[in-house]
């Protein structure tokens, strides 16, 4: 099975979530994308790009079952329902929805981070890439000790989360780098920058970050009263610019409402993400220039 066509991924879709072939002619090829992007979050292009790339690192040929169950899991990711929710919708057991969600779909969609985000090798200016922390809402894992865990707590939203870093090439659509999870109430966005980040900053160059990363001034440019008014609008477009990826990443709910599954599941979740996150930034929905 070759289906790779935005068309045929379109249709297809659809029709694993109940709207059947009859029922999308009815309409306009729009509404069809506002259905579909109502129920995995990303769009049909996107998604046929990620089908085909999958299909090459895949040791068998997909059959018409396969793509069902990948759109199972995009579904999870982008609704995050309970395993009744997607029994009801998918028709299938809770084990086999369980089997072929987190342990073979997502997983793979995960690991196909390392190829879309790549660090350059070379810069060439001075300011390099814009750096964020997202932090994403858990179930508070238990202490062993206490009744709080409070290395878990994220100031964000007032309970458990993780922190995950995110770093975006200011001058090119690329996302080049993603790091973590980290526990949100121990490692804030500028220890978990020194932990890794910061060595892989080339010396002379610059990152862009908000103000929770104060505290390395000659490596990481930070909103500042006393800059000219063009930097500062430059400084100002850049991180509004990176968070137009983190609301692409965050419409995935599994993101964005408390995860349930763990934090090993919540790390394939998070990557899974944002790897479909950036086929959406290369397939008609570009971050837009600073």
């Amino acid at each position: 099975m070759r289906l790779c066509g935005a068309d045929e991924i379109l249709q297809h879709g659809l029709k694993v979530v109940g709207f059947e072939v009859r029922r999308q002619t009815r309409v306009r090829r729009s509404r069809n994308m506002e259905r579909f992007a109502a129920h995995f979050a990303a769009s049909a292009e996107a998604l046929s790009k990620l089908w085909f790339d999958l299909q090459g690192a895949l040791d068998f040929v997909p059959v018409s079952r396969h793509l069902d169950y990948f759109f199972c899991s995009v579904h999870v990711l982008a609704k995050y329902p309970t395993e009744l929710e997607l029994e009801a919708k998918f028709k299938w057991c809770d084990r086999t929805m369980r089997d072929w969600v987190w342990s073979f779909w997502l997983p793979r969609i995960s690991a196909l981070k390392p190829a879309k985000t790549v660090w350059p090798e070379t810069w060439q200016t001075t300011f390099t890439v814009t750096v964020d922390g997202v932090h994403c809402p858990i179930n508070e894992p238990s202490h062993g000790e206490w009744s709080k865990n409070p290395e878990y707590y994220s100031h964000k939203f007032g309970s458990s989360g993780l922190n995950y870093e995110i770093a975006i090439c200011i001058f090119t659509n690329r996302v080049v780098w993603i790091n973590g999870p980290f526990k949100a109430g121990k490692h804030t966005d500028i220890k978990v920058f020194r932990a890794a980040l910061k060595a892989m900053t080339p010396n002379g160059k610059l990152v862009i970050a908000d103000l929770g990363c104060r505290g390395e001034k000659l490596i990481i440019a930070t909103p500042n009263s006393h800059d000219d008014p063009e930097v500062r609008e430059f400084k100002s477009r850049a991180l509004a610019r990176h968070e137009t990826f983190n609301g692409k990443i965050k419409l995935f709910r599994c993101l964005s409402h408390r995860f349930r599954h763990g934090i090993e599941k919540h790390k394939i979740a998070f990557e899974a993400a944002c790897v479909i996150g950036v086929y959406m930034i290369e397939n008609g929905s570009p971050l837009f220039d600073v």
